[in-house]
């Protein structure tokens, strides 16, 4: 048995001017929480964080350093769009966030992040328009009224999937394998299942109650159908003071078989990511 708490709140902005838009926005969105997320909570701010005596119940490394302070998976994962649009003063662009147990608690704080002007860099401006909330069982989007639903993950081990083939999309992601980083050419059947699988169980363990082994029967289905490629991602690093590449890979893939030992876990991670980097917003899928 796996089982953790989940909220997912679609942001909806507005552009404030004509701009193109980069294929990689994660970046650019995370810096703007980490910055204005420490500028909103933080009562110590000459004070480096891993030696502040709040940094365990401080929203700002609970909610942001939880991979790099606390040494926890993080308790948010983002999911930008994917794609380069030109656009024109009005039109809309959304970010989709899904925060971790207790997190779900701070979304004013995250939310109050987003709410003024943002920059996301070379003068493209955008401004909180929307706020919804996701029913991952309903397949609906709700606007947001004073609080947001939480979900369980366990209740995803009822769902059944339609039919005996599901093509996922993988937008860009990147996967270590014994310290190493997977290279596109190397995705398997195996070592996919192992990346879904650590993820669960990594997210459970921590914000939630895992039970055993999660098992999944890989002899019950095949990839039938691979069409990857590497999607080399750049970010600037504030920490570090440099540009730095992200090694990562993107693509399609088909599964097809009996897969109802599968799909309750992949319907977790379109929700959660899977690999390295998710609150930057790598590992992001979606069943096609």
């Amino acid at each position: 048995m796996v089982n953790f708490e989940f909220s997912t709140i679609k942001y909806k902005f507005e552009a404030l001017n004509d701009f193109e838009t980069p294929y990689f926005l994660g970046s650019a969105f995370r810096g703007i929480l980490g910055k204005r997320l420490k500028k909103t909570v933080c009562i110590k701010p000459f004070e480096n964080c891993l030696s502040c005596e709040f940094k365990k119940t401080c929203p700002y490394t609970v909610i942001f350093e939880t991979e790099t302070i606390l040494n926890q998976p993080s308790r948010y994962v983002m999911r930008p769009p994917f794609e380069k649009r030109n656009l024109k003063e009005k039109d809309n662009l959304e970010l989709e966030i899904t925060l971790l147990g207790e997190t779900t608690n701070y979304w004013e704080f995250i939310t109050a992040s987003f709410s003024s002007v943002l920059n996301i860099g070379k003068e493209r401006y955008l401004k909180l328009k929307d706020v919804y909330f996701y029913h991952p069982f309903e397949k609906k989007y709700y606007p947001i009224k004073g609080f947001i639903p939480k979900f369980e993950a366990k209740d995803f081990l009822k769902e059944n999937p339609n039919g005996d083939t599901i093509n996922i999309r993988l937008f860009p992601t990147s996967i270590k394998i014994q310290k190493n980083f997977l290279k596109f050419s190397d995705f398997n059947k195996e070592l996919f299942l192992k990346a879904v699988i650590s993820r669960v169980s990594k997210v459970a363990y921590t914000y939630g109650e895992k039970a055993g082994k999660i098992f999944i029967d890989k002899d019950s289905f095949e990839i039938t159908k691979k069409e990857l490629r590497p999607s080399p991602l750049k970010r600037w690093s504030n920490r570090k003071k440099t540009l730095m590449t992200i090694p990562a890979f993107e693509g399609e893939i088909q599964i097809k078989g009996d897969l109802s030992s599968i799909y309750p876990y992949l319907k977790m991670v379109e929700l959660i990511n899977i690999g390295k980097s998710v609150s930057f917003g790598l590992g992001k899928l979606k069943l096609l």
